[in-house]
């Protein structure tokens, strides 16, 4: 009659003993990161860092030699390809590719004026077609910015935009400095 019992206790304390040690493993909770998905978050977050920042045209020193004209519409900016007229030069995507001096491009050769800016327009546009193939992103929309002195004259801002056209940009937005009403 006193072994029923005991036998009883002794289940109810293998049961306890068994619990107690699931419960310790279950309850331990991370005991350690998983330092590839950690790197994995982190480059991706990098990679769309770069992305932003590259592509962003808000990212405009202005200086003596560049001073767009002054408006009051509101901020609509598109991310395109940069081009800046100052009063010294030409620079598309922050490359210097033609000096200007006096509102006149400095050339050698009069049959090769705007090569310069032709190559660097025709390497950009093929720099974003090749990145969206890769990528499978947007493609190539012909987007140009220019960031204008302003007392840049009608003509040399007329041939930049035809050097331009003939390397396929086929949308304009010219940049101005925002003033409050």
């Amino acid at each position: 009659m006193s072994t029923a019992p005991i036998a009883e206790n002794d289940s109810n304390a293998d049961d306890e003993y068994f619990f107690a040690k699931r419960r310790k493993h279950v309850d331990g909770g991370i005991t350690g990161l998983n330092l590839t998905a950690m790197m994995d978050v982190m480059t991706i977050l990098l990679v769309y860092l770069i992305k932003v920042y590259a592509s962003s045209p808000e990212n405009i020193t202005l200086n003596d030699d560049l001073r767009p004209p002054a408006s009051t519409a509101p901020d609509n900016v598109v991310p395109a390809v940069k081009v800046m007229i100052s009063s010294n030069a030409i620079i598309v995507d922050d490359r210097t590719v033609l000096q200007v001096k006096d509102g006149v491009v400095v050339y050698e050769d009069k049959a090769q004026k705007y090569k310069p800016l032709a190559n660097a327009l025709y390497k950009r546009r093929d720099d974003i077609k090749a990145i969206s193939q890769r990528t499978g992103g947007p493609g190539f929309d012909g987007i140009l910015m220019i960031v204008a002195d302003e007392n840049t004259s009608y003509g040399l801002l007329t041939d930049v935009l035809a050097q331009a056209g003939i390397a396929q940009f086929t949308s304009y937005r010219l940049t101005v400095r925002h003033t409050s009403k």
